[in-house]
């Protein structure tokens, strides 16, 4: 390993950071229902209940009345209360990859395409498990595909989203842990 390794690192790539136009979504052009969701400051209507399969929002558009989806994902960014104050515009590259490979590209991404296929290969060597093996070389397949500029932002992408879902777990937990007490005090109480 070369001392220049960690020289950049993925927190150094700006993410394309949205504004919220408005909460809730306008649905219909005779209507005019406001779906639970968002509408970004690009146009991009969010809805709550359209995600893919890893979490992630699906953009989309109404067009005369029909929500039209896209290829666009987008997370949610928080502030230090964890309320949504933006959504990240992930990379066009996302929806190639399952959750189990973004979890192994947030896990293993430094800062380039080489060094993220090195350490996969790495993997191939030692591993075992026909599995595992299958996940890291469909990855290391995908990822070599995708031009090295847009691996970059791919790469800052998920470990911006990735680590944003651990922080956003960590407060979750910490506000479930301070609100048990109380509910044990009034149960008691009651009890009295």
């Amino acid at each position: 390993m070369g001392n220049d390794r960690y020289q950049m690192t993925l927190e150094e790539i700006p993410g394309i950071i949205l504004d919220i136009r408005q909460k809730g979504a306008l649905m219909g052009t005779s209507t005019n229902r406001i779906e639970s969701g968002y509408l970004l400051s690009n146009g991009t209507a969010l809805l709550e209940n359209e995600k893919d399969e890893n979490g992630f929002y699906v953009g989309g558009n109404y067009v005369n009345g029909e929500y039209l989806k896209s290829q666009e994902r987008y997370e949610p960014v928080r502030n230090k209360d964890g309320a949504i104050t933006g959504f990240r515009q992930m990379s066009a590259y996302l929806h190639q990859f399952s959750g189990e490979e973004q979890k192994l590209i947030f896990q293993y991404a430094l800062n380039t395409k080489n060094k993220l296929l090195e350490d996969l290969e790495q993997i191939l060597k030692i591993v075992k498990n026909q599995q595992l093996r299958q996940l890291v070389s469909g990855t290391c397949e995908k990822f070599a595909r995708i031009p090295d500029r847009e691996c970059i932002r791919l790469m800052a992408d998920i470990r911006a989203a990735y680590k944003e879902r651990n922080l956003e777990s960590i407060r979750q937990r910490q506000k479930a842990a301070q609100r048990k007490p109380a509910m044990r005090k009034r149960k008691r109480s009651l009890e009295r």
